[in-house]
């Protein structure tokens, strides 16, 4: 595998994964879980999941 496969794959691993857990956040969000114990959970800034939960309101 060409070094740029590589890099690609590992990327498109990355946003997978990141999807992934932008599903738990919303879930969690979705519970009515505060966003203070989600960033603590995630280890995302807070700032991070209020952008998502505004971006799930619209």
């Amino acid at each position: 595998m060409s070094k740029l496969a590589k890099e690609l794959y590992e990327e498109g691993r990355m946003e997978g994964r990141m999807e992934g857990h932008m599903e738990i956040i919303l879930n969690m969000l979705l519970k009515g879980m505060k966003m203070e114990d989600i960033a603590e959970m995630t280890g995302l800034p807070k700032q991070d999941i209020e952008e998502l939960a505004r971006k799930q309101a619209h």
